[in-house]
């Protein structure tokens, strides 16, 4: 079976290997590209403010990076980083706070929904939480919290683009569709759906796709794509994108389990 893993290419590799050894051939296409902004006289004025914030949620393996690095190029207290409550988005993101000895809540769905079920995130009114984040990623969260009477502070650490491809390599890809399609994000849907709109190919098998999209609101957005169309397409909603889940998924699609 042939699989698109559609992951930013720093998170793709493992997750292709772990796919080519269950006997999947795989086709790397990432759909957002992840750029850091640079430490400018905005983000140096955010992180000095950012010493108030009681929790500090991460939504990337970047996110966590950056904004450690950030930090630390400042000159900034390490220890007060200790004093604070982290929430990771996911295991990934879990696993690089810890690298800065940094432990965190991370959620069992990992997505903005699941995030906001975590006890932590209740009874929050006028506490000030902190967002590592990229340009336009986890809006619904944050919009969420500031409803509840929460203080804000957007630290943004990097973009979230497309990635520029050429005709000749798309069209080798797209050469092999239909195929499994894994969709992480609404933004990671719409380039797919922009990278297709120039090819016969991939516009003739949209329908013809099993879709494997993270988290209930990302699918409700590629179900609402084919209804408006009137097409009848198979979308297999998973709340993990790791080699086990995305494999059990299909056996259970396929009828084997």
């Amino acid at each position: 079976m042939q699989i698109f893993n559609t992951r930013p290419q720093a998170r793709a590799q493992a997750l292709s290997q772990a796919l080519q050894a269950l006997g999947y051939e795989v086709f790397e296409l990432p759909l957002l590209a992840l750029k850091p902004l640079p430490l400018d006289d905005v983000l140096r004025s955010q992180f000095r403010e950012f010493c108030s914030a009681e929790i500090v949620v991460v939504v990337s393996r970047i996110a966590a990076q950056l904004g450690v690095q950030y930090y630390r190029e400042l000159g900034l207290d390490m220890a007060l980083l200790q004093q604070k409550k982290w929430i990771a988005v996911g295991r990934s993101t879990q696993l690089a706070l810890q690298e800065y000895a940094l432990h965190s809540e991370c959620p069992s769905v990992e997505t903005s929904e699941g995030m906001l079920q975590l006890d932590v995130l209740n009874h929050l009114q006028d506490k000030t939480i902190a967002f590592w984040r990229g340009i336009g990623g986890r809006t619904l969260m944050m919009q969420h919290l500031q409803k509840q009477g929460c203080h804000i502070q957007n630290i943004l650490l990097y973009s979230r683009q497309c990635p520029q491809y050429n005709r000749a390599e798309l069209a080798i890809k797209f050469s092999h569709l239909p195929a499994i399609i894994l969709i992480s994000s609404e933004e990671s849907w719409k380039n797919w759906l922009k990278l297709c709109q120039d090819f016969v190919q991939a516009q003739q098998c949209l329908g013809q796709n099993i879709y494997i999209v993270l988290g209930d609101r990302v699918s409700q957005v590629v179900q609402h794509y084919f209804d408006n169309r009137q097409t009848v397409a198979t979308i297999l909603t998973v709340h993990h994108l790791d080699v086990h889940t995305i494999h059990q998924r299909l056996q259970q699609h396929m009828g084997y389990e």
